[in-house]
């Protein structure tokens, strides 16, 4: 379970104050990161983990009198009278489809900045990253922290050692239950979704679930289905404009090209995710994380 703002763990972390909205509506509380660990590790599209709560959760700031929502560092942005009346067009749009702004989730929020941002004429570069972080804060939702999760590769091997322990005849239900849906999230975090179905559905056949395990398997599977896949296409329609624009900067273009083939691998197109791994592993200038990884998927996805 992700520590909540009012735990003294994650309030020691944050700073909180109060910017003036640059469309001159009121006021937006900002947080601030003052310090953070890694010691949740990281999954295969570079996202990293706090243990003791995401500050991508708290990055965003909303003005809660027209919607105007950003990053909180760039909440102090100054904007031309033109910016503010194409801003206020896209708000009143949003206004109108937003019953409840309070009710927001938090991946919400990122999409109205998406379209604040594109408002603004971010690039594509920015846009992707926005979107991409989107997805991850939808993912805290799913898997919640699992301490000291490095990388995709230590997944694959603590799930071949979780379906060892499931062939365990001595198991109780509650055991196996708990067994079954920590498996889970390991398999969603490396985006192994093939190995995370079913053990969602064996979690979901030990029987007996009481209202915890029910929601958390509803959640789960309402995340994994619906939400995340279709953050994650925002990003991947930002990344292939971006990789459109041939970017001079190699590593830049080497990282791009590795996430968009990480998400096409998430989304189940192994086909093109194998392509885009390949270009990766053998390009001069990758970085050398990224050109392990490609070449470990790429091998995996070509048994």
């Amino acid at each position: 379970m992700l520590l909540v703002l009012s735990s003294l763990a994650f309030a020691t972390q944050l700073d909180m104050r109060t910017e003036g909205c640059p469309t001159g509506n009121g006021v937006a509380r900002v947080y601030s990161k003052v310090s953070a660990n890694t010691h949740g590790g990281w999954d295969s599209d570079l996202v990293s983990y706090s243990t003791e709560g995401q500050f991508r959760e708290y990055a965003i700031s909303t003005c809660p009198d027209d919607l105007f929502t950003v990053y909180g560092h760039d909440m102090d942005m100054v904007l031309t009278d033109e910016q503010k009346t194409a801003v206020e067009v896209t708000l009143a749009g949003l206004r109108r489809e937003i019953e409840d702004p309070e009710k927001l989730e938090v991946w919400e929020r990122y999409i109205i900045a998406g379209q604040v941002y594109k408002t603004l004429g971010a690039d594509h570069r920015q846009l992707y990253q926005l979107y991409l972080e989107a997805s991850w804060t939808a993912r805290d939702k799913a898997v919640g922290v699992y301490k000291g999760l490095e990388g995709p590769i230590a997944a694959w091997e603590l799930l071949e050692q979780g379906d060892a322990e499931l062939k365990r005849t001595d198991l109780d239900a509650h055991t196996r239950k708990i067994l079954l849906h920590n498996l889970a999230r390991v398999a969603h975090r490396g985006g192994f979704a093939n190995r995370r179905d079913g053990y969602l559905k064996q979690f979901e056949a030990v029987g007996d679930l009481d209202a915890e395990e029910k929601k958390a398997l509803q959640t789960m599977r309402w995340i994994v289905t619906d939400v995340e896949p279709k953050l994650q296409q925002l990003a991947m329609a930002e990344l292939q404009a971006y990789l459109a624009t041939e970017p001079s900067d190699t590593v830049e273009l080497m990282r791009a090209t590795y996430l968009l083939a990480d998400l096409y691998r998430r989304q189940g197109d192994m086909g093109v995710a194998v392509q885009g791994y390949a270009l990766v592993a053998v390009h001069p200038d990758a970085p050398q994380q990224l050109k392990d990884l490609s070449a470990w998927f790429g091998s995996m996805l070509s048994q």
